[in-house]
């Protein structure tokens, strides 16, 4: 039975709000004694005095309520719905308690002073806030002319692909699209050869493009510079076998892009015009 009556309790609102209204009260009375340990004993008397008085007014506010509910509806009678009354701030005697009085008044504004002084924002933090917001701002603008300037190149792009196009329908050609990964001219050679049944690679192209270069140095050797080898100051005949050697290979193992000299080579080896 005594288990059954706990677990209506529990559920009953007015035992749960009694429940934490005690727990509350209790709260505000250790609070209370607390700060008048601080004071004289006139003080701490009358704080005692308030604290039990606080606590039979809500012990009779709360029994009165249980009999109230406890009565059938037609009997019972409207309960009062005024809070508590708050507990006054005992009144300190001149003298020592007025002494301690004004210490007690004092010391918030100290406080308060205290805790506005460390949240303050100097005028050196106020110029790295105002230097960090230029800097975003700028950053802002650097992002969004960057997006502009690819609109723009792409609309540039897309003009120029167009009117290449329009220019090659009239010669009844056509544009071909090309993977640019460094083999660029020799996979559209060998596209072109493809077109004519020739069939090759691009690695055996580049092959047959170093050796006939090698084969017919006179045509080549003399328009090869220094800055085609990136060896400055060594002797021609090296700059010549290393720029061959990177025409043989291609651009995923270090070779060189194709230019105009080995289009010539090419359009020699094949009897063809390259436009």
């Amino acid at each position: 039975m005594g288990s059954d009556d706990e677990q209506q309790n529990d559920e009953n609102p007015m035992i749960s709000r009694h429940r934490k209204e005690k727990k509350e009260l209790r709260a505000k009375i250790l609070g209370l004694k607390k700060s008048a340990k601080s004071g004289n004993k006139q003080k701490q008397k009358e704080t005692n005095q308030e604290c039990e008085k606080l606590e039979k007014e809500l012990e009779e506010r709360h029994r009165q309520e249980l009999l109230q509910a406890a009565q059938p509806s037609s009997e019972a009678t409207p309960l009062s719905t005024e809070a508590p009354e708050e507990p006054k701030e005992p009144v300190e005697p001149s003298g020592e308690a007025g002494g301690s009085e004004d210490q007690t008044e004092e010391e918030p504004a100290t406080s308060s002073s205290k805790f506005y002084k460390n949240f303050k924002i100097s005028g050196k933090n106020a110029k790295k806030q105002a230097k960090k917001k230029e800097q975003e701002e700028k950053m802002k603008a650097a992002v969004a002319a960057d997006k502009e300037a690819a609109r723009r190149t792409d609309t540039e792009k897309h003009a120029e692909k167009a009117a290449i196009k329009a220019m090659l329908t009239e010669d009844r050609l056509k544009m071909c699209e090309i993977p640019a990964d460094g083999d660029c001219m020799y996979n559209a050679i060998v596209h072109q050869l493809q077109e004519e049944n020739i069939e090759i690679s691009v690695r055996k192209l580049r092959k047959h493009c170093a050796a006939f270069m090698r084969e017919h140095p006179d045509d080549f050797r003399g328009f090869i510079a220094d800055t085609d080898v990136g060896e400055v100051g060594a002797d021609t005949t090296h700059h010549w076998e290393t720029y061959l050697q990177g025409v043989e290979r291609c651009a995923e193992v270090g070779g060189v892009w194709g230019g105009e000299l080995e289009l010539k080579a090419v359009s020699m080896m094949y009897e063809k015009t390259i436009v």
